[in-house]
């Protein structure tokens, strides 16, 4: 091999290096672009759905007199993913005596219309207390719509207090109405009660979305009604006997395998 050959084959060696390294360059310059823009999307993402705290009053209220008596406070949450949620409270879940607690949520338009779950143990209220769900279910009736409540426990101050945790079952998911109601410590809250309480709503002010405010308004202005039942079993969880081999059914000669 002459030395202008070996001239030759170094000079493409040394090319082809030089080629891998600005292949390898530019692939991690892309690789970084592609990780910064996920980073950014994420960013973005967290701060158009971060929950922020609003400065106002519910467009709602309960008047029903067995609640309107106690101490009130309220609370407005928005966020891009659950809208804005206005919350009521009557009373304090962490006192002995009656509370209720009542929240509105509307969705984002065009998000995830989900019915929300809004149970006590899922806010700061429960923080440092025990929550149980219990096994009674009632299906109560207002002019608003149906609604679910369950029967529920809290411990506070070192006795269980007794409550109802409900959520709506409107025939419309722009609006969602959840929350619950506790009695006396040592006594359990009505679910009739509850359900008179909730018909008793008001609307004082426009609501977040013409949708919701619609629905609520035109309901607003039916007469009072509000009932309750309590759901029974709808299936059979009753133990059935295994029967005994000879009646189990035998294969005759005629099966064909």
């Amino acid at each position: 091999m002459s030395f202008r050959d070996s001239d030759t084959t170094a000079g493409q060696f040394t090319s082809a290096v030089s080629l891998a390294g600005v292949f390898v360059r530019y692939g991690f310059y892309f690789f970084g672009m592609i990780v910064f823009g996920l980073i950014a999307f994420g960013v973005i993402w967290l701060w158009g759905n971060r929950v922020q705290v609003v400065q106002d009053k519910p467009a709602f209220r309960i008047t029903d007199g067995s609640f309107t008596r106690l101490p009130v406070s309220s609370d407005i949450i928005t966020s891009g993913l659950l809208g804005r949620v206005e919350v009521m409270q009557y009373g304090a879940l962490d006192h002995r005596g009656i509370d209720l607690t009542v929240a509105i949520a509307f969705p984002p338009p065009g998000g995830l219309q989900t019915r929300p779950t809004f149970e006590p143990r899922e806010t700061k209220l429960l923080r440092n207390m025990r929550f149980q769900t219990l096994s009674t279910h009632f299906d109560l009736e207002t002019r608003y719509g149906p609604v679910h409540a369950v029967e529920t426990r809290v411990e506070t101050d070192g006795r269980w207090k007794q409550c109802l945790a409900f959520s709506s079952r409107f025939d419309t998911r722009t609006v969602f109405l959840s929350g619950w109601t506790c009695d006396a410590t040592g006594t359990k809250p009505g679910a009739d009660a509850l359900a008179c309480a909730l018909d008793k709503l008001v609307i004082d002010k426009e609501l977040p979305t013409k949708e919701a405010d619609a629905y609520l308004r035109a309901r607003m202005t039916r007469p009072a009604y509000c009932a309750a039942r309590q759901v029974t079993q709808t299936f059979d969880t009753g133990s059935r006997p295994i029967s005994p081999p000879s009646r189990w059914s035998q294969p005759s000669a005629r099966t064909r395998l």
